[in-house]
């Protein structure tokens, strides 16, 4: 798995990506925070969030046989804005 992962945040990289995770699908420690937020309603206008609840704290429910999760991050911000320089 260490030479796939690593091709794959090489790929990250290449696209843009500010960072690349992998991750496994026991989330389990962070159930009672996800319930906390979604019943807070921090989740506002995302209603997927919502509607599938505790399946996202649970992959393997959202997508049967997930064994990985793998997160992109992607800074959207114009880079005038990141540097202090917008209008």
């Amino acid at each position: 798995m260490t030479a796939l992962a690593a091709r794959i945040r090489a790929w990250g990289r290449e696209l843009g990506f500010g960072a690349i995770g992998i991750s496994d699908t026991d989330l389990s420690d962070a159930e009672a925070g996800l319930a906390a937020w979604l019943e807070a309603g921090c989740h506002g206008e995302m209603d997927y969030m919502a509607k599938h609840g505790m399946k996202r704290a649970r992959p393997a429910e959202l997508v049967a046989g997930t064994r990985r999760v793998i997160s992109a991050r992607l800074a959207y911000l114009p880079a005038q804005t990141l540097a202090g320089d917008a209008p």
